[in-house]
């Protein structure tokens, strides 16, 4: 559709000033209703509380406006090329050569894009079953019903803003594609464009679309691959990434929705994690280059050819990653981890962390922790800006809100085969970017999603950008270049340019090359001392690219990448091992092998890749670099665990008994990436480092269980043997079900020097011997179990209880031991467990636990023991004892001795037990219970029933009151609401269990809290920390700031746009506020102070934290998240 914008966008360094009347009318327009524009809108209600649109929103200045909030380096200038209603909900970009912007729109998230979080246990178990695209589209059907039309309702598309009259504001808009909204499609998350084709990823295909005739509008869709996006996860864990290599192939990424994919070279398979992908440019030989990311949502290569990536966190105190994507790696996450409260082995075994002396040996770990929402990346292409910013990384870090988003600045440098961040920043602040790149014209160009997470109809592209590097000569040839394209260039002149400053000038120069299959060009390059490093590296990537489209190329290339592995700069040799490699030269493998001895550290994990590629039996080499290693750097072991793979199992299985512990590590390792079974000999290792690696193998790779699970249930433990060693060898136990394996789990229960937690899940284990979880209990893997003996637990609880059951033995070993007996029926622990329940000097928790269990295994022993307990001094019997006094009375024609105590708990001192007085009344009937109700209702209306009870009692009377009673209730609560926004919701301000409560904030993935606030060091910084939250705010403010996220924001968290009666506009983040003056930090970092009597005008900006974050919790789950936020001073 075209528009005419009306000014240029564009916004200077210097203060802005606007006039007052016009923008008097805009804000009148931002405080308001948003006007329409051409098209319309309609709302459906999304997953956090905004609304998701159909279609952009109408136009503002509002683009313009958001500029004077935007932090830049001094100098830098920012112009707006696009804005809403050109655009909407802009999820990537890619701007090609002639400086067009195709924009991946969407309009699905939250409908037919949707997230686990979001659904119920029954779904969250058929994800986690899912093993390909087509049981995710049977059972989204099969659980939808009638809701599943809702999903293929709206379209994620690709749209292309031009700006044709070259005044850097786009002037046309395009819809190059849509319709992307079958019911297993994604969110379409990745672009790339090349001439008239488009690469698109949506899931579950990779599309390559064409636009035949020229008119911006493809008339041509063929799909390369079929088969990304098994399961649903999160949303935003979609394919992206596009990107072409130095090697001319077409490189992209996809979260961990897994995939499962038939190729004509076979089947690839992982439904768990997210990857990286490769494969040529018409879709074939695609391999998987790197596995075990969470969602590494783009990424970019640097000047020398390594790719990097930042890796999403997940939410659960754990940081995000910046990532070297190393071919063959694993970085370890998989996507069923998600749901276990801790994470499981993310958390547990430190995987997030940089590398550090305890680094599973199977995983490539990250460089450095950094950024929250990592999205958008770019490297500076090395034209465009002034200063030193060659090989650094432009990371977009989205976290939901602008104010505490924006543009992160990384720099490595290399530390071994490894790396270090050298240089970190935040250049660019307060937007809501989600993609970065560099155009054709030297800026920086920016997509703004605006604001929250799903989509507000609204998005801008704003080009950042240095005015004196846009006067250089080289920035303005860089332009010209790259639109004039490569196709007609001359082949010396194409030589030329691959020593040009400008990365992109020099990869198109190689790939028009290589095209034309003549090696002449790189050979001269090549040759050449005096040209430095990067073009020679171009001049291999090259060779090998030419060498891939033309087999008759082989002989020369053999002969020039040879020439190379000679040479003395350590980039050249490393690049051409990589190409020697991946052509499979086999005329080079003599000086492969040798290379592996490269005291270059980064030659010699070049020379190992490739001898991976080669499959050369380098057993002893690999094993020399992994003992001179000794585990020091990450980068030379994941080589030289590659190197054996090449090498093959029988090779590796020979260095069980090399003397260096590090050698026999990387052969575990390198068993498990082959899935060999034969890994399990490792497991007798006298090292407890390779143990432990060979159990993570043998249990966690369920091609391996067949041939040892069984050795692994029989590993001897220690009290210093790990909870990591230990949890796997309790479950290899567990999952084989025999009673040999059911004793030798009781055995280590009952270790009174074992570790504690470890020992209190071996006794869970047996509680859930009879009814077993599907979910592994270590990997959260959906792997179900078969029938097995109930009285296996049974026999062995009966020979351990009374260990258990000592008072020396942890309490809550104690308790997990009482509910195992009960569950399981051991009767013989009836006397023990009334031994404890009379036992007055014994732990009030255990003796209440005692109470219930002996409920089921001596109902006679129960009802005399209740009676007994009834008005015990200690809270927990007390409660224990109404509580099961109710039950065994539930049903009976006579209540009355329940009604009785209960009519007396409800007038208790103790909160708890009043509480549970009114709980346990709802599930009684009677006169004497409707009359208890009553009383009840009366003293909540004249305000004498205590606050902490409001939600129990107000559960309880729910349909048991009269009309005329009910209705006082109800007008009682409207008449409150009309002065209190939080009426609604009194009855969660007190009462509230502050440890259940904590339990919530750190583990419920649906509120996923400690993924944007950190208390005491732990947690992400997308929202304020909230250490000491409570010193100065009350239980009010809290449960107001969960259920009206917007109106009261943190302080230097709230932006607000401010129109004063001179007509300057002030913008930025609010700090703070009087009678007597506003001062706002704006764009600058410069406070300024306004006197309130000069406002004209205002808009507050909206919270990041989402709308509805209300409908993730139950009223009981709110107030205890409101009790524990009250404890934080």
């Amino acid at each position: 559709m075209p528009f005419n914008p009306t000014s240029k966008h564009l916004v200077p360094a210097a203060v802005h000033s606007i006039h007052r009347f016009a923008l008097f009318a805009v804000l009148l327009l931002l405080t308001s209703s948003v006007a329409l524009g051409d098209e319309t809108e309609t709302e459906t209600e999304s997953g956090d509380g905004a609304t998701a649109a159909d279609a952009p929103v109408g136009a503002s200045d509002e683009g313009e406006l958001a500029m004077g909030t935007f932090r830049k380096p001094d100098g830098w200038e920012i112009s707006l090329f696009a804005a809403e209603p050109e655009l909407a909900n802009p999820v990537a970009m890619y701007i090609d050569h002639l400086g067009r912007v195709f924009v991946c729109e969407s309009f699905r998230q939250d409908r037919g894009v949707t997230d686990n979080r979001k659904h119920d246990s029954e779904w969250l178990l058929a994800d986690l079953s899912a093993q390909s695209v087509q049981d995710r589209i049977d059972y989204h059907r099969r659980l939808l019903g009638t809701e599943a039309a809702e999903y293929t309702a709206h379209d994620d598309r690709i749209r292309v803003l031009e700006d044709t009259d070259g005044d850097g504001v786009a002037d046309k808009t395009t819809i190059f594609a849509d319709g992307f909204n079958n019911i297993e499609d994604g969110t379409g998350a990745g672009v790339l464009a090349r001439g008239g084709e488009v690469y698109f990823t949506c899931i579950p295909k990779l599309w390559k679309l064409d636009d035949t005739n020229g008119d911006m509008v493809a008339d041509k869709r063929v799909a390369l691959h079929d088969g990304y996006g098994v399961r649903v996860a999160f949303r935003g864990h979609d394919s992206h990434g596009l990107i072409i290599g130095p090697d001319g192939r077409l490189y992209f990424s996809i979260g961990d929705r897994g995939y499962n994919i038939d190729t004509p070279e076979g089947k690839l398979k992982d439904p768990e994690s997210g990857a990286v992908f490769r494969c040529e440019l018409d879709g074939s030989n695609l391999e998987v280059f790197a596995t075990g990311l969470r969602n590494p949502q783009e990424l970019a290569f640097d000047d020398y050819g390594y790719l990097f990536t930042g890796d999403n966190n997940s939410d659960s105190g754990d940081k995000a990653r910046w990532v070297n994507v190393m071919q063959g790696g694993d970085s370890g996450w998989r996507m069923m981890y998600q749901y276990l409260p801790d994470r499981g082995p993310f958390n547990r075994e430190k995987i997030w962390h940089p590398f550090h002396s305890e680094t599973p040996a199977y995983i490539v770990p990250p460089i450095e922790n950094i950024s929250d929402g990592p999205s958008g990346l770019t490297c500076y292409p090395g034209t465009g800006l002034t200063g030193d910013y060659a090989n650094c990384f432009f990371l977009a870090d989205f976290r939901g809100g602008p104010v505490n988003s924006g543009i992160r600045l990384i720099r490595t440098q290399p530390k071994g085969a490894f790396w270090e961040v050298e240089r970190s920043e935040q250049p660019i602040w307060s937007i809501l970017a989600t993609d970065i790149d560099f155009g054709p014209d030297g800026a920086i160009w920016i997509c703004d999603w605006v604001n929250g997470w799903v989509g507000e109809g609204k998005g801008r592209v704003y080009r950042f950008f240095d005015p004196q590097a846009q006067e250089q000569a080289v920035v303005k040839e860089v332009k010209e270049l790259l639109s004039a394209g490569f196709k007609d260039v001359d082949t010396n002149r194409l030589r030329e340019l691959l020593e040009h400053p400008d990365r992109r000038i020099r990869l198109e120069s190689q790939w028009e090359l290589a095209s034309r299959g003549d090696l002449a060009p790189f050979r001269a390059v090549l040759e050449r001392g005096d040209v430095g490093t990067i073009p020679r590296l171009h001049a291999i990537w090259g060779i090998g690219h030419a060498a891939r489209l033309d087999n008759e190329l082989a002989a020369e290339t053999q002969q020039l990448i040879g020439d190379a592995l000679s040479d003395d700069d350590l980039d050249v040799r490393r690049c051409a091992l990589i190409v020697a490699g991946d052509l499979g030269l086999s005329g080079l493998s003599g000086r492969v092998s040798a290379a592996i001895a490269d005291p270059e550290p980064r030659v010699a994990f070049a020379a190992c890749l490739a001898a991976a590629e080669l499959s050369l039996p380098v057993v002893n080499e690999a094993a020399k670099l992994l003992s001179d290693n000794d585990n020091s750097d990450p980068g030379l072991r994941h080589a030289g665990i590659m190197a054996l793979v090449g090498s093959g199992a029988e090779q590796v299985l020979s260095l069980a008994s090399h003397n260096s512990s590090a050698v026999r590590l990387g052969a575990v390792v390198a068993l498990r990436k082959l899935n060999d079974g034969r890994v399990s000999e490792f497991l007798a290792d006298g090292d407890s480092a390779v143990v432990l690696e060979a159990a993570r193998a043998v249990h966690d790779v369920v091609a391996m269980h067949e041939t040892g699970l069984g050795k692994l249930a029989t590993v001897e433990l220690s009290a210093d043997s790990s909870p990591a060693l230990i949890h796997r060898v309790l479950n290899a136990n567990y999952r084989i079900g025999d009673a040999a394996a059911a004793g030798r789990i009781g055995a280590f229960a009952v270790q009174s020097d074992a570790d504690a937690a470890m020992r209190l899940e071996a006794v869970q284990m047996l509680a859930d011997w009879a009814n077993p979880d599907p979910l592994c209990r270590v990997m959260n893997r959906y792997l179900p179990l078969g029938d097995r003996a109930a009285n296996i637990a049974a026999d062995v609880l009966t020979e351990r209880a009374s260990v258990l059951l000592s008072s020396v033995t942890p309490v809550d070993i104690r308790v997990a031991t009482i509910d195992a007996v009960a569950f399981n029926g051991v009767t013989s622990a009836a006397p023990e467990l009334e031994a404890i329940i009379k036992n007055e000097d014994d732990e009030s928790t255990v003796r209440a636990k005692a109470l219930s269990g002996i409920a089921q295994l001596s109902p006679s022993t129960a009802t005399s023991l209740v009676k007994l307990m009834s008005d015990d001094p200690e809270l927990e019997l007390r409660l224990s004892a109404l509580n099961l006094l109710v039950d065994l009375q539930a049903g009976k024609s006579d209540t009355t001795e329940a009604v009785e105590a209960l009519a007396k708990a409800v007038t208790s001192d103790f909160s708890r037990e009043r509480q549970l007085a009114w709980d346990k009344l709802a599930t009684l009937k009677g006169q004497k219970v409707d009359q208890l109700l009553v009383e009840g209702a009366e003293s909540y209306l004249n305000e004498k029933l205590p606050a902490d009870v409001w939600l129990n009692y107000l559960e309880a009377a729910k349909g048991r009151l009269d009309q005329t009673l009910q209705s006082k209730l109800d007008g009682f609560g409207e008449k409150l609401a009309m002065t209190d926004p939080l009426a609604a919701y009194r009855d969660c301000l007190s009462g509230g269990d502050a440890e259940a409560g904590k339990v919530l904030f750190e583990t419920k993935t649906e509120l996923s809290c400690v993924r944007c606030h950190k208390i005491s060091g732990q947690g992400g910084e997308v929202g304020p920390e909230l250490t000491k939250i409570a010193a100065d705010k009350d239980r009010s403010y809290l449960l107001e700031a969960i259920v009206l996220p917007n109106k009261t924001i943190a302080k230097n968290y709230e932006t607000t746009m401010l129109l004063l009666e001179s007509g300057e506009v002030v913008s930025g983040i609010l700090r703070s506020e009087t009678e007597d003056e506003i001062e706002v930090l704006n764009a600058d970092g410069k406070t300024i102070t306004v006197d309130p009597y000069e406002i004209v005008g205002r808009k507050k900006g909206d919270s990041s934290m989402p709308a509805d974050l209300i409908k993730m919790m139950s009223r009981r789950e709110l107030r205890d998240l409101v009790a524990y936020l009250s404890t934080l001073k």
